[in-house]
Protein backbone atom coordinates (compact mmCIF):
# COMPACT_ATOMS: atom_id res chain seq x y z
CA UNK A 1 0.00 0.00 0.00
CA UNK A 2 1.80 3.26 -1.16
CA UNK A 3 0.40 7.04 -0.41
CA UNK A 4 -0.86 7.34 -4.17
CA UNK A 5 -3.41 4.12 -3.43
CA UNK A 6 -4.95 5.83 -0.07
CA UNK A 7 -5.18 8.96 -1.80
CA UNK A 8 -7.12 7.50 -4.58
CA UNK A 9 -8.77 5.79 -2.01
CA UNK A 10 -10.31 9.12 0.23
CA UNK A 11 -10.98 10.98 -2.99
CA UNK A 12 -13.28 8.15 -4.29
CA UNK A 13 -14.97 7.43 -1.45
CA UNK A 14 -14.89 10.19 1.24
CA UNK A 15 -17.90 11.84 -0.25
CA UNK A 16 -20.97 13.18 1.42
CA UNK A 17 -23.38 10.92 -0.28
CA UNK A 18 -22.01 7.90 0.89
CA UNK A 19 -21.35 8.89 4.51
CA UNK A 20 -24.19 9.38 7.25
CA UNK A 21 -24.27 11.91 10.10
CA UNK A 22 -25.28 11.84 13.44
CA UNK A 23 -25.57 14.10 16.21
CA UNK A 24 -26.83 14.08 19.76
CA UNK A 25 -26.68 16.00 22.34
CA UNK A 26 -28.88 18.84 24.12
CA UNK A 27 -30.16 20.74 20.22
CA UNK A 28 -32.84 21.27 18.38
CA UNK A 29 -32.75 20.19 14.99
CA UNK A 30 -33.78 23.71 12.86
CA UNK A 31 -30.76 24.95 15.12
CA UNK A 32 -28.20 22.48 14.41
CA UNK A 33 -28.84 21.84 10.91
CA UNK A 34 -27.62 25.42 9.52
CA UNK A 35 -24.88 24.52 10.99
CA UNK A 36 -23.70 21.54 10.12
CA UNK A 37 -24.66 22.79 6.19
CA UNK A 38 -22.16 25.59 6.70
CA UNK A 39 -19.48 22.98 8.13
CA UNK A 40 -19.62 20.63 5.54
CA UNK A 41 -20.34 23.47 2.54
CA UNK A 42 -17.27 22.59 0.77
CA UNK A 43 -17.28 19.13 1.15
CA UNK A 44 -18.69 18.02 -2.63
CA UNK A 45 -19.80 14.50 -3.59
CA UNK A 46 -20.03 12.82 -6.75
CA UNK A 47 -20.83 9.20 -8.05
CA UNK A 48 -18.96 6.16 -6.87
CA UNK A 49 -19.41 2.73 -7.93
CA UNK A 50 -19.71 0.11 -4.86
CA UNK A 51 -17.14 -2.24 -3.90
CA UNK A 52 -18.83 -5.56 -3.84
CA UNK A 53 -17.04 -8.92 -2.54
CA UNK A 54 -20.15 -11.22 -2.73
CA UNK A 55 -17.48 -14.60 -2.03
CA UNK A 56 -14.30 -14.74 0.47
CA UNK A 57 -11.87 -16.82 -0.09
CA UNK A 58 -12.25 -20.92 1.38
CA UNK A 59 -10.23 -20.74 5.00
CA UNK A 60 -6.92 -22.21 4.65
CA UNK A 61 -5.60 -24.93 6.34
CA UNK A 62 -3.95 -23.98 9.92
CA UNK A 63 -0.87 -22.00 10.09
CA UNK A 64 1.00 -20.69 12.14
CA UNK A 65 2.71 -17.26 10.91
CA UNK A 66 5.66 -16.39 13.46
CA UNK A 67 7.34 -12.93 13.29
CA UNK A 68 10.69 -13.42 14.63
CA UNK A 69 10.72 -10.48 17.18
CA UNK A 70 15.24 -11.24 18.68
CA UNK A 71 15.44 -11.15 22.40
CA UNK A 72 11.69 -10.87 23.20
CA UNK A 73 10.97 -12.71 26.72
CA UNK A 74 7.01 -13.18 25.84
CA UNK A 75 4.77 -14.49 22.81
CA UNK A 76 2.43 -12.50 21.57
CA UNK A 77 -0.68 -15.01 20.62
CA UNK A 78 -3.28 -14.31 17.91
CA UNK A 79 -5.64 -16.88 16.99
CA UNK A 80 -8.59 -16.85 14.63
CA UNK A 81 -10.93 -17.78 11.51
CA UNK A 82 -14.13 -16.08 9.78
CA UNK A 83 -16.98 -14.92 11.72
CA UNK A 84 -20.20 -13.16 10.38
CA UNK A 85 -21.58 -9.99 8.63
CA UNK A 86 -23.28 -7.77 10.98
CA UNK A 87 -26.41 -8.56 9.19
CA UNK A 88 -26.00 -12.57 9.95
CA UNK A 89 -28.37 -14.36 11.87
CA UNK A 90 -25.54 -15.53 13.43
CA UNK A 91 -24.24 -12.27 14.84
CA UNK A 92 -26.58 -12.65 18.16
CA UNK A 93 -25.49 -16.48 18.83
CA UNK A 94 -22.21 -16.13 17.57
CA UNK A 95 -21.66 -13.23 19.93
CA UNK A 96 -23.10 -15.45 23.25
CA UNK A 97 -20.75 -18.07 22.28
CA UNK A 98 -17.60 -15.35 22.50
CA UNK A 99 -18.60 -14.30 25.98
CA UNK A 100 -18.76 -17.69 27.25
CA UNK A 101 -14.94 -18.34 25.41
CA UNK A 102 -13.30 -15.31 25.94
CA UNK A 103 -15.27 -12.30 26.28
CA UNK A 104 -13.98 -10.88 29.63
CA UNK A 105 -12.42 -11.77 33.22
CA UNK A 106 -15.15 -14.44 33.75
CA UNK A 107 -15.31 -16.05 30.56
CA UNK A 108 -12.99 -19.09 30.15
CA UNK A 109 -9.61 -18.00 28.63
CA UNK A 110 -9.15 -16.12 31.26
CA UNK A 111 -10.41 -18.14 34.45
CA UNK A 112 -8.11 -20.58 32.67
CA UNK A 113 -4.83 -18.99 31.28
CA UNK A 114 -4.66 -16.45 33.55
CA UNK A 115 -6.18 -17.49 37.35
CA UNK A 116 -5.96 -21.19 37.44
CA UNK A 117 -2.32 -21.58 35.29
CA UNK A 118 -1.12 -17.97 35.75
CA UNK A 119 0.26 -17.79 32.30
CA UNK A 120 -0.58 -14.08 30.93
CA UNK A 121 -2.42 -11.14 32.45
CA UNK A 122 -4.83 -11.59 30.00
CA UNK A 123 -6.33 -14.04 27.36
CA UNK A 124 -9.83 -12.88 25.72
CA UNK A 125 -11.47 -13.31 22.82
CA UNK A 126 -13.76 -11.08 20.39
CA UNK A 127 -15.43 -10.52 17.10
CA UNK A 128 -16.25 -8.40 14.74
CA UNK A 129 -18.59 -7.42 11.63
CA UNK A 130 -19.54 -5.32 9.12
CA UNK A 131 -20.33 -5.50 5.24
CA UNK A 132 -18.30 -8.66 4.98
CA UNK A 133 -17.41 -10.92 7.10
CA UNK A 134 -15.06 -9.89 10.03
CA UNK A 135 -13.01 -12.26 12.25
CA UNK A 136 -13.37 -14.01 15.57
CA UNK A 137 -9.95 -14.15 17.31
CA UNK A 138 -8.36 -15.18 20.55
CA UNK A 139 -5.50 -13.60 21.91
CA UNK A 140 -2.66 -13.84 25.07
CA UNK A 141 0.40 -12.22 25.44
CA UNK A 142 2.59 -15.21 27.93
CA UNK A 143 6.30 -15.39 28.86
CA UNK A 144 8.70 -17.79 26.35
CA UNK A 145 8.59 -20.44 28.74
CA UNK A 146 4.27 -20.94 28.58
CA UNK A 147 4.10 -20.92 25.35
CA UNK A 148 3.61 -24.91 24.61
CA UNK A 149 1.30 -24.50 27.67
CA UNK A 150 -0.50 -21.28 26.39
CA UNK A 151 -1.14 -22.88 23.26
CA UNK A 152 -2.56 -26.19 24.18
CA UNK A 153 -4.86 -24.62 26.53
CA UNK A 154 -6.46 -22.45 23.90
CA UNK A 155 -6.45 -25.40 21.74
CA UNK A 156 -8.41 -27.39 24.64
CA UNK A 157 -10.83 -24.34 25.16
CA UNK A 158 -11.42 -24.46 21.83
CA UNK A 159 -12.43 -27.86 21.33
CA UNK A 160 -14.52 -27.65 24.53
CA UNK A 161 -16.79 -24.76 23.36
CA UNK A 162 -17.44 -27.17 20.23
CA UNK A 163 -18.02 -30.45 22.03
CA UNK A 164 -19.51 -29.56 25.27
CA UNK A 165 -23.10 -28.11 26.11
CA UNK A 166 -22.50 -24.86 28.37
CA UNK A 167 -24.14 -25.47 31.65
CA UNK A 168 -26.99 -23.44 32.14
CA UNK A 169 -25.33 -21.38 34.93
CA UNK A 170 -22.64 -20.22 33.17
CA UNK A 171 -24.89 -19.40 29.82
CA UNK A 172 -26.88 -17.47 32.74
CA UNK A 173 -24.20 -15.35 33.15
CA UNK A 174 -23.18 -14.92 29.91
CA UNK A 175 -26.37 -13.64 28.87
CA UNK A 176 -26.92 -11.58 31.97
CA UNK A 177 -23.78 -9.54 31.12
CA UNK A 178 -24.39 -8.83 27.40
CA UNK A 179 -27.67 -7.61 28.07
CA UNK A 180 -26.35 -6.00 31.46
CA UNK A 181 -23.82 -4.51 29.66
CA UNK A 182 -26.12 -3.06 26.91
CA UNK A 183 -28.31 -1.55 29.53
CA UNK A 184 -25.75 0.11 30.83
CA UNK A 185 -25.20 1.55 28.02
CA UNK A 186 -28.78 3.61 27.29
CA UNK A 187 -27.35 6.25 29.55
CA UNK A 188 -24.83 7.62 27.22
CA UNK A 189 -26.16 9.54 24.66
CA UNK A 190 -22.67 8.58 22.22
CA UNK A 191 -23.70 5.08 22.60
CA UNK A 192 -27.02 5.67 21.88
CA UNK A 193 -26.37 7.37 18.80
CA UNK A 194 -23.67 4.42 17.83
CA UNK A 195 -26.68 1.74 18.01
CA UNK A 196 -29.21 3.89 15.70
CA UNK A 197 -26.17 5.11 13.16
CA UNK A 198 -25.27 1.02 13.33
CA UNK A 199 -28.72 0.07 12.58
CA UNK A 200 -29.17 2.46 9.90
CA UNK A 201 -25.81 1.83 8.53
CA UNK A 202 -26.59 -2.10 8.13
CA UNK A 203 -30.26 -1.10 7.82
CA UNK A 204 -31.65 -3.54 10.63
CA UNK A 205 -35.04 -3.83 11.58
CA UNK A 206 -36.14 -0.42 12.91
CA UNK A 207 -37.00 -2.40 16.66
CA UNK A 208 -33.86 -4.05 16.41
CA UNK A 209 -32.89 -2.69 19.79
CA UNK A 210 -35.85 -2.94 21.49
CA UNK A 211 -35.72 -6.89 21.05
CA UNK A 212 -31.77 -7.22 21.46
CA UNK A 213 -32.09 -8.48 25.15
CA UNK A 214 -35.02 -10.68 24.44
CA UNK A 215 -32.81 -12.34 21.48
CA UNK A 216 -29.92 -12.62 23.89
CA UNK A 217 -31.51 -14.16 26.27
CA UNK A 218 -33.28 -16.78 23.76
CA UNK A 219 -29.95 -18.05 22.95
CA UNK A 220 -29.60 -21.77 24.35
CA UNK A 221 -26.83 -23.99 25.05
CA UNK A 222 -27.74 -25.93 22.00
CA UNK A 223 -27.38 -22.68 19.46
CA UNK A 224 -23.99 -21.64 21.51
CA UNK A 225 -22.96 -25.35 20.34
CA UNK A 226 -23.96 -24.55 16.73
CA UNK A 227 -22.11 -21.50 16.40
CA UNK A 228 -18.58 -22.85 17.96
CA UNK A 229 -18.85 -25.43 15.34
CA UNK A 230 -19.26 -23.32 13.11
CA UNK A 231 -17.04 -20.66 13.55
CA UNK A 232 -14.74 -22.50 15.97
CA UNK A 233 -13.11 -24.48 13.12
CA UNK A 234 -9.94 -26.28 14.07
CA UNK A 235 -8.98 -27.43 10.95
CA UNK A 236 -8.37 -24.26 9.57
CA UNK A 237 -7.22 -22.09 12.54
CA UNK A 238 -4.72 -18.97 11.62
CA UNK A 239 -2.23 -18.43 14.11
CA UNK A 240 -0.11 -15.36 14.17
CA UNK A 241 2.97 -15.33 17.25
CA UNK A 242 5.10 -12.36 17.79
CA UNK A 243 8.32 -13.47 19.57
CA UNK A 244 11.90 -14.82 19.38
CA UNK A 245 11.93 -17.40 16.81
CA UNK A 246 14.85 -19.11 18.39
CA UNK A 247 12.89 -19.95 21.73
CA UNK A 248 9.82 -20.80 20.61
CA UNK A 249 9.70 -21.85 16.69
CA UNK A 250 10.28 -25.53 18.15
CA UNK A 251 7.27 -25.56 20.67
CA UNK A 252 5.33 -24.16 17.69
CA UNK A 253 5.73 -26.41 14.96
CA UNK A 254 3.54 -28.86 17.19
CA UNK A 255 0.97 -27.30 16.74
CA UNK A 256 0.88 -26.81 13.24
CA UNK A 257 3.46 -25.87 10.28
CA UNK A 258 5.15 -22.48 10.81
CA UNK A 259 6.09 -19.67 8.41
CA UNK A 260 8.82 -17.06 10.00
CA UNK A 261 9.14 -13.46 9.09
CA UNK A 262 10.82 -10.37 10.35
CA UNK A 263 9.15 -7.51 11.66
CA UNK A 264 9.05 -6.01 7.77
CA UNK A 265 6.77 -9.02 6.59
CA UNK A 266 10.05 -11.19 4.56
CA UNK A 267 10.11 -14.07 4.60
CA UNK A 268 12.87 -15.92 6.89
CA UNK A 269 11.95 -19.55 6.62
Amino acid sequence: MNTARLKDFHERYYVPNNAILGVVGDVQFDEVVPLIQEAFAGWKGHSITPSHQDKISAPAPTKITLVHRPGSVQTNIVVGGFAVRRTDPDFIPLTVMNRVLGGGPSARLYLNLSERLGYTYGAYSSITSGVYPGDWRATAEVRNAATDGSMHELMEEFKRIRTERVPASELDEARRSIVAGFALSLEQPGKLLNFWMTANYYRLPQDYWDRYPEEVAKVSPGVVEQAAKKYVDLDHLQFVCVGDSKQIKDTLRKYGPVEVYDADGNRLE
